[in-house]
């Protein structure tokens, strides 16, 4: 799922629109991929709602921070909603390129490389964020094997950002308790707010598996980076 707001939104729209095509094929698509109707009628609840928000944020007189953050917060709750989903479509043995494009993923049954690891990623993540103003960081990650430009591991689909904010530097001992957020681009914004500027982000990063995290990198060591 794109990690801008634009993108993320019209992912929604996407998908909301893939599985209510009218006339629907047969089978339709949702029963062809082995996704129940209820996730459906909760797929398109969501987008009704984020129909309503995006018209304000798209609006430069209603665009306001809560607006910004409630249209964030929306696709973040959409993203967790989906991301099992897209597990159960990427094994369906009906998945076509279609399916691909829309969903954002690759099946099984359409590429040499399965969707489906059988061992974890061992790659570790370089990287780290970099106070640009605002309470927003910049994040630029690339594998720590490789000397090229920031790029997503190739065995990966995105890298997760697992973070706390402290008055004071505070290494994370638990990522799991931390706030975490999944960026599928390996230059990101993490927004913090600008309440939060002055505090310490204390962050750990590790490599994303989308469609089965139990396969996910290993978690680098903590880091911790003033918010300007």
């Amino acid at each position: 799922m794109p990690d801008d707001i634009v993108g993320g939104y019209n992912y929604v729209v996407r998908i909301d629109n893939y599985f209510n095509i009218t006339p629907p094929p047969s089978p339709t698509n949702q029963m062809r991929l082995g996704i129940p109707g209820g996730d459906v009628t909760d797929i398109h609840d969501m987008r009704l709602v984020l129909d309503a928000v995006y018209l304000k944020w798209s609006d430069k007189s209603q665009k306001t921070t809560p607006i910004n953050k409630q249209m964030v917060d929306l696709l973040d709750a959409f993203w967790e909603f989906i991301k099992s989903r897209l597990d159960t479509i990427a094994a369906s043995p009906n998945i076509n390129e279609t399916d691909e494009t829309v969903f954002n993923l690759v099946g099984d049954a359409n590429h040499a490389d399965p969707t489906h690891r059988e061992v974890a990623i061992t790659e570790n993540v370089f990287g780290g964020l970099v106070a640009i103003g605002g309470g927003i960081m910049a994040g630029h990650v690339r594998p720590s094997g490789s000397s090229k430009r920031n790029h997503i591991f190739a065995d990966a689909d995105s890298v997760v950002v697992y973070y706390t904010i402290t008055p004071t530097p505070t290494p994370i001992v638990d990522p799991t308790l931390a706030s975490s957020k999944v960026f599928t681009k390996a230059n990101f914004l993490l927004e913090l707010g600008v309440p939060n500027v002055g505090k310490y982000v204390n962050y750990m990063l590790g490599w994303n598996f989308s469609t089965n995290t139990k396969f996910n990198g290993p978690i680098g060591s903590s880091q911790s980076e003033l918010i300007g």
